[in-house]
């Protein structure tokens, strides 16, 4: 593959950040990600993204890491993808103080978002990547979607009100802060080079 991974910025001089999200199959998946994308233009930020069609499956890992490493950010989308109708986590668990939680789980009725959004966020995090975590409501917390000390977290998003979403106060803040590490991040590797 032909990519230049050290050029970190687009020719229209954008400062790149990784997106990571599960490839939608809803048209509202796909409104959200464009209105998203929208919005980081206005700060001079783009998104990259491996999709399904990029992965060469002799290599992925090893492109998914030259993509990242492109990046001064990552977003990461949970979009609902797995849907759990009847299921357990730990079935059968039984308490015993040399377990770490073994109580069983109901997890019916619950979804779940793509295993690389916890993959890719992971490797954002290797990289000291500035984390933004959007999650769809109703989906599942745990792993990297959970959040945590080493991340930027929004309020959940409902894919029949996107519009609202975006133009909440407290949203515009939690993003805003994101940017504002993305921009340091930016700026403290590029001025390293001089």
């Amino acid at each position: 593959m032909a990519s230049n991974y050290n050029n970190s910025i687009t020719n229209d001089n954008k400062i790149k950040v990784f997106l990571s999200r599960p490839n939608p199959f809803l048209t509202n998946q796909q409104k959200f990600i464009d209105i998203f994308r929208e919005e980081l233009l206005k700060h001079d930020i783009e998104t990259i993204t491996l999709v399904a069609d990029d992965y060469d499956l002799t290599d992925s890992m090893n492109y998914l890491k030259g993509m990242i490493k492109q990046c001064y950010g990552m977003v990461i989308i949970g979009f609902k993808q797995i849907f759990i109708e009847k299921g357990y986590k730990k079935k059968g668990g039984t308490p015993n103080p040399n377990f770490f939680f073994p109580d069983e789980i109901d997890l019916s009725g619950q979804a779940l978002t793509s295993p690389f959004c916890h993959i890719e966020g992971t490797m954002g995090l290797l990289n000291d990547l500035p984390l933004l975590i959007i999650n769809e409501e109703g989906v599942r917390e745990e792993g990297i979607i959970a959040g945590g000390k080493f991340c930027y977290k929004t309020d959940p998003f409902s894919l029949d009100n996107i519009d609202y979403f975006f133009k909440q106060k407290v949203i515009e803040k939690q993003i805003s802060v994101w940017l504002g590490k993305v921009n340091e991040n930016y700026l403290f590797l590029n001025l390293k080079k001089v």
